[in-house]
């Protein structure tokens, strides 16, 4: 194989467009215009009001996301130019980020992952939760620092208490109190102790919903959640970046030309 001479070879690397600063300041365009629209100098609440609020950017990407269509006559209908655009787009910052493992710092101080097969595409629950069973209630709070899980029966005595410094549902499971509980009982605490959990992650290559399509990808969710996740996975590449947890490396700037053009197609839906 032929090899380019030393001078070609760096004219080539500076060739090369490096897509951090262009996707910070497409970045800076996006959060002016959500905070403004939110009415909010808090990310977070710019961020659910993009994912959660009638607004030009859920509306015009949502349709894009859509999973894969069979018509009336049993053929696939092929994607729209835009909607296959971006998919493809986010293929490729999946599988770049696949390739290298980028961190982001989460609010509890706790290194993540930054990747679409566990992602917090919704807010934690508020406590106390409490849900009921024949008569039987079923209540998990945080108080004074501690997570407390609460049965009490059909005559309003208290059938089990659960006390833990942090959320951990495998420690939940093998607590005394809780393994004398009946079957049905552990199962309806558990499903209420999942719904609390601190920071909710999902897969969203996994699940029963019909296949969207994304170059060679199946994701297994919504469109409503690919959206919830793309807005996540990019505002992760944010704070990595910004925040000093980004490694100089290579291939952890190449995710940033996918990301830098999905912003860039967001920014696209504000007239």
């Amino acid at each position: 194989m032929a090899r380019l001479p030393n001078n070609a070879r760096l004219w080539k690397e500076r060739a090369e467009i490096d897509y951090i600063g262009p996707f910070v300041k497409a970045w800076a365009a996006f959060n002016a215009w959500f905070r403004h629209e939110a009415g909010s100098r808090k990310d977070r609440l710019g961020l659910e009001y993009v994912k959660t609020r009638i607004n030009p950017v859920r509306s015009e990407i949502l349709p894009l996301l859509r999973e894969r269509r069979i018509g009336p006559d049993g053929r696939l209908i092929p994607d729209s130019e835009e909607a296959l655009e971006l998919k493809l787009l986010i293929g490729e910052l999946h599988r770049l980020l696949e390739n290298y493992h980028i961190e982001v710092a989460t609010d509890d101080d706790v290194l993540e992952r930054i990747t679409f097969s566990s992602v917090a595409i919704r807010q934690r629950a508020q406590l106390p939760q409490t849900t009921s069973n024949r008569s039987i209630s079923f209540t998990v709070n945080r108080q004074n620092g501690q997570w407390i899980s609460t049965v009490t029966n059909r005559v309003g005595r208290v059938a089990a208490t659960i006390s833990q410094a942090d959320y951990d549902e495998a420690e939940l499971i093998a607590h005394p109190a809780f393994t004398a509980l009946s079957t049905t009982m552990q199962s309806h605490l558990r499903a209420l102790y999942q719904t609390c959990c601190p920071r909710p992650l999902s897969n969203l290559f996994v699940g029963n919903e019909t296949p969207i399509i994304a170059g060679e990808l199946e994701f297994r969710c919504t469109s409503e959640e690919l959206f919830f996740g793309l807005i996540e996975v990019i505002y992760a590449l944010r704070n990595s970046l910004l925040h000093g947890e980004l490694q100089p490396d290579e291939r952890a700037f190449r995710a940033y030309d996918p990301a830098y053009r999905i912003v860039m197609r967001l920014l696209n839906c504000v007239r």
